[in-house]
């Protein structure tokens, strides 16, 4: 039994080691006259998802990003091994106090993006709950899912040059997602207008 079980975790944490969440690596160059970058954050239990279009025309196509709530993201979130991924966009207060956002077995991290520029971008994020298990007397199992919620899909269109971040929030009239504009080096933000589906 102990064997089974050992084997059971190596498999999964080298699986937790080969399984990414990243977009197409001939996207990921940056050209601010055509692009734009993003930050999404994540962790086991809160992911962060983005849908972008890639490509124009007939080579046009939809890459859908899940940061945390992946195997290996949550899985690594879950042991505290998560590592913050970043092509240079500039701190803000909810990367310097990330560690505030960390719960118990639930490190939360981020990951930036090269998006394009002038195409809509979607963005969600989603909460969940923990689960429990209560047998009845008279027989039969209830099943509970304490705490979920998942956001509306927010929309916007990045401007060439600009660097964005997705805030992700939870309180007790649900879950939502916030988009800023990252305006200077020194972190500063402003609300990006959205609209939701």
């Amino acid at each position: 039994m102990k064997i089974k079980f050992f084997s059971v975790f190596v498999f999964s944490f080298l699986l937790a080691g080969c399984v990414t969440t990243e977009m197409p690596a001939d996207t990921q160059h940056y050209n601010p006259e055509t692009s734009a970058r993003i930050r999404l954050f994540g962790q086991n239990g809160k992911p962060t998802i983005m849908t972008v279009q890639i490509g124009q025309g007939s080579d046009a196509k939809t890459e859908k990003v899940n940061v945390g709530g992946g195997i290996g993201d949550a899985f690594g979130s879950l042991l505290g091994m998560s590592k913050n991924d970043s092509i240079g966009i500039p701190a803000t207060a909810n990367t310097q106090n990330l560690s505030a956002q960390n719960g118990i077995l639930s490190k939360a991290f981020y990951r930036e993006f090269v998006i394009p520029a002038g195409k809509p971008v979607k963005v969600n994020n989603a909460y969940i709950g923990l689960g429990s298990i209560t047998q009845l007397a008279q027989g039969g199992t209830l099943y509970f899912h304490e705490g979920d919620c998942a956001s509306n899909v927010v929309r916007f269109t990045p401007q060439a040059g600009h660097d964005y971040e997705v805030g992700s929030y939870l309180n007790s009239n649900g879950c939502s997602v916030v988009i800023f504009n990252i305006k200077t080096t020194n972190g500063k933000v402003s609300l990006v207008p959205i609209q939701t589906q």
